[in-house]
């Protein structure tokens, strides 16, 4: 008689050492409101375009960069299932090396609204792991480049940018947390309109950061 007991015993234990991680997951996906702010090093790949002034040689070709930073702020709404959405406002920016073989100064930077959707997968370890993507409005991309002693200034806005995120989060209360994650951001082409008379900039540039960031956020 104790060996059904004893079966039923080890069956119900299984059971609550099992599902218990995914207890204490589904307690920790708190919803409401939150705010967060975020920022870090930003790398980017080169892209093309091509330099023209009413005085001196023209210049173009592969524009390369140097390194960045960047930084943001965002409010959303988290579900209790995983998912949160957000409204996020992105700036970055990266130094400019050289067009075309010639040494320049200058730099490029961009800034962004994005909505955001992100799902948080169950608690591993205390880091909770997790995705997400980004559908954005460019509010303003500029382009300074300073050679022989003058600096030029071209920009655009409009346009659509997306983003890939993936990241882990680390509570430190019942209201703040600490989160680290990647960015892969693409900024679509556009034409720059110059500052200057006499002065253009063509071959609509990509402008593709990669960053790292550290966020901070607070739930209401």
């Amino acid at each position: 008689m104790t060996a059904p007991f004893d079966s039923r015993c080890f069956t119900c234990l299984t059971a609550v050492v099992l599902l218990a991680p995914l207890s204490v997951a589904a307690q920790q996906d708190d919803t409401g409101i939150y705010v967060s702010i975020h920022g870090g090093p930003t790398a980017t790949t080169s892209t093309r375009f091509s330099e023209t002034r009413t005085t001196g040689p023209a210049i173009g070709g592969r524009a390369s960069f140097g390194g960045g930073v960047g930084f943001g702020a965002a409010v959303g709404q988290r579900y209790g299932n995983g998912w949160a959405a957000e409204l996020a406002w992105d700036e970055r920016g990266n130094y400019l090396d050289r067009v075309g073989g010639v040494a320049v100064d200058g730099d490029i930077f961009s800034s962004v609204v994005y909505v955001n959707g992100y799902y948080r997968f169950p608690l591993w370890g205390a880091v909770r792991p997790f995705l997400g993507a980004g559908l954005g409005y460019v509010v303003g991309l500029d382009i300074d480049v300073e050679r022989d002693g003058a600096e030029q200034e071209y920009s655009r806005k409009g346009g659509v940018a997306v983003q890939a995120i993936a990241g882990g989060e680390y509570s430190l209360s019942s209201r703040w947390s600490l989160s680290g994650d990647v960015r892969w951001s693409r900024i679509g082409t556009g034409t720059f309109k110059a500052t200057t008379a006499g002065t253009a900039l063509s071959g609509k540039p990509k402008y593709q950061p990669v960053s790292l960031n550290l966020s901070v956020t607070y739930r209401f």
